[in-house]
């Protein structure tokens, strides 16, 4: 009969939108896992090349620095520039790759949007919150700030590296309510 056929559809009607419903969050909560997994593999990227150039810093091909080469040539909370002889030619080249590298903190550019991890003025990874990047230490495993001297800058043994990704969350109420998706 009519009615039965109308309850019927009211009741399939109920049952497709509790799994719309379902499907909808779920695929919202893919999208920020999405989100969240990317924002994660490019600060590990990221994170790994610095670590492996910190690591090489001070690597000098002929077993003693070159002329005019440092180990550390400058460091603070939002910078540090290093060197090596990686080729082993007896010089810090700032041609060859990873001879002579800065890190820093600068701006948005038109490619990279938000803060900003710099690798020799180029962007390495945007979207970045970091107040401080860098924390140095001594060998006795307390932190410093080292000053503008070549003797402080020799006192650094160790240095930590702090910084989050952060990105809105592309999921309609997530931007609606101004929610990011951060990782650190």
């Amino acid at each position: 009969t009519m009615a039965e056929l109308l309850i019927a559809a009211l009741f399939g009607m109920i049952v497709m939108a509790t799994l719309y419903g379902f499907f909808r969050q779920q695929l919202f909560n893919l999208l920020s896992q999405e989100t969240k997994t990317a924002t994660m593999e490019d600060a590990r990227g990221a994170l790994d090349m610095m670590v492996r150039e910190l690591r090489n810093a001070g690597s000098w091909g002929t077993g003693t620095a070159p002329s005019g080469c440092s180990r550390v040539v400058a460091a603070t909370a939002k910078s540090i520039r290093i060197q090596a002889d990686l080729d082993g030619a007896g010089g810090c080249d700032a041609n060859t790759t990873g001879e002579d590298v800065t890190y820093d903190i600068g701006n948005a550019t038109d490619t990279c949007p938000g803060s900003i991890i710099r690798r020799n003025t180029k962007c390495l990874i945007a979207n970045v919150v970091a107040t401080s990047l860098f924390t140095y230490y001594k060998s006795d495993n307390n932190s410093f700030t080292p000053a503008n001297t070549s003797a402080d800058r020799d006192l650094i043994k160790r240095v930590k590296i702090t910084f989050s990704v952060q990105v809105p969350e592309p999921t309609p109420e997530g931007k609606a309510a101004g929610r990011n998706i951060t990782s650190t």
